[in-house]
């Protein structure tokens, strides 16, 4: 697993190139860990080249996201392929996490 990050109107915004898996956010958590201690606390997670998500990487992602919202941010998801969406709706991380079609429209939705 890869991923890019860049800063868009005040949200980091992470692409994963590979599939959501415990190894991957291992390592994603390290970068979230760094971002919140230089209080960057909205995130965008870019899921558009995520295939597959494993469960034990959806609890570390979970993990995360109570974390930022105990320093009061937020992670949201955008651009899920269907099979992500779907698996992601099956375990019920969709209760916990909005997700959007398109990066522009998650990030505007950081400001409302």
């Amino acid at each position: 697993m890869a991923y890019h990050s860049k800063t868009r109107l005040s949200v980091e915004v992470l692409r994963f190139d590979g599939d959501l898996s415990v190894l991957s956010m291992i390592k994603m958590k390290g970068r979230i860990n760094r971002l919140l201690n230089r209080n960057q606390r909205r995130l965008l997670l870019d899921l558009s080249e995520t295939r597959r998500v494993e469960l034990a990487g959806v609890g570390i992602l979970v993990d995360r996201l109570r974390k930022v919202r105990e320093q009061k941010g937020d992670v949201k998801l955008c651009n899920l392929r269907p099979e992500v969406e779907k698996t992601l709706r099956l375990i019920g991380v969709n209760d916990l996490m909005e997700s959007y079609t398109t990066q522009e429209e998650a990030i505007r939705s950081f400001d409302s």
